[in-house]
């Protein structure tokens, strides 16, 4: 049987799943342990030892794990100053959960375009929509790919407005600088849902080298310590720390196969095709949460045709528009030109480990295919 044929039984049989499940490397014996120990929530010593495990692999000095990237980005607004009234400057790419919790504070989003071809904050666009009112700013290094903010931080700063960074999807995505993503602004808020590279189920975690910042998400996370003051019940409970404290030994070895993997399918494109990878800032590398092309030309047939082949971009798969396309986010619309032109012509695919020799294959030859279809017409 030829490679061909493999790759149409397998696109017949099973599409390109995007999802990854680490194989196991010790979580069993070790959740067996805190099974065992009767200490499961989030006071448990594991959920520490998980925290200096994720502070040290980033180089920060403080992190504190929370029960979902969603939590993460709220208490760190709150933490940050943010109150009902108040403004947050919002990428026009961010996805729902971006800039729900902006909500939750009781604040109102300001949706800033990003700058062409590129995920970074628009610096024009920030400094025009900056007002008194302005008490922090969003910033998105969507799908791992790294979002150079340093100029749009430089007037963030000037203006004494604090930066979040929502790296839910970007766990060692390395910045133009070899910085983290997450390391940029005053802290850096992750996810660990199942999709994540770094997986827990749910969970999340925020990384900052602000003590003072840190000992308020801290408090507020943890129901204020029971000493009076308001907080939430945010704690990360002990099981899911451990298996996030396990994984992420594994971590950089997932980085380096999902590197391997994207550099495969981007051998696969041509000079002069309609797709090419989005481009990244000199020095930066993207974690590959997912590898992703831009079309030039007709990339909504490009995106159909992935769709039928199995293959669905997230633009596809979830409806994937900039913020205020999102009929809670409508009231807030604002032009921005640069995110309308990247969603529609982004398309994202999987390279995560799991996939299969087979997977990969076809992949590459969905890639060739599409590219030689559309060089030809």
């Amino acid at each position: 049987m030829t490679t061909t044929d493999r790759s149409r039984r397998f696109a017949a049989q099973e599409p390109v799943p995007d999802r990854y499940a680490p194989p196991a490397t010790g979580e069993a014996s070790l959740l067996a342990e805190i099974i065992d120990s009767g200490r499961l929530s989030g006071g448990a010593d594991i959920v520490t030892d998980y925290e200096r495990a994720l502070a040290g692999w980033f180089g920060v000095s403080r992190a504190i794990a929370v029960n979902s990237g969603s939590s993460a980005l709220h208490a760190t607004l709150l933490a940050a100053g943010v109150k009902p009234g108040d403004e947050v400057l919002v990428p026009a790419t961010a996805p729902l959960p971006t800039a729900l919790p902006i909500l939750t504070c009781g604040a109102m989003p300001v949706i800033v375009d990003v700058s062409p071809a590129s995920l970074a904050l628009d610096p024009d666009d920030v400094a025009a929509k900056i007002t008194d009112r302005t008490a922090a700013a969003i910033s998105l290094p969507l799908w791992g790919y790294p979002a150079d903010d340093r100029p749009a931080k430089q007037i963030l700063d000037d203006a004494g407005i604090p930066l979040v960074e929502d790296a839910c999807q970007a766990h060692g995505t390395r910045l133009p600088d070899g910085r983290y993503a997450g390391t940029l602004g005053v802290a850096g808020c992750f996810s660990t849902h199942e999709r994540k590279l770094l997986a827990t189920g749910e969970g999340g975690f925020v990384l900052t080298d602000d003590d003072e910042l840190a000992e308020k998400i801290d408090y507020y996370t943890h129901l204020g310590h029971l000493k009076g003051g308001h907080g939430v019940n945010y704690k990360l409970a002990a099981p899911l720390a451990a298996i996030g404290a396990v994984r992420l030994r594994g971590l950089d070895a997932q980085l380096r196969a999902r590197a391997a993997h994207a550099a495969r399918l981007r051998a696969a494109l041509t000079a002069r095709g309609p797709l090419n990878e989005l481009a990244n800032p000199g020095g930066a590398t993207p974690n590959y949460y997912a590898m992703v092309l831009t079309a030039d030309r007709r990339a909504g047939d490009i995106a159909a045709a992935f769709t039928a082949a199995g293959l669905p971009p997230d633009s596809v798969r979830f409806a994937y528009r900039p913020l205020y396309h999102q009929p809670l986010f409508t009231a807030y619309a604002t032009a921005c030109p640069h995110a309308e032109a990247l969603t529609a012509t982004a398309l994202q695919l999987p390279v995560h480990p799991g996939l299969s020799e087979a997977a990969l294959a076809w992949s590459v030859e969905q890639i060739r295919r599409f590219t030689d279809d559309t060089d030809e017409r």
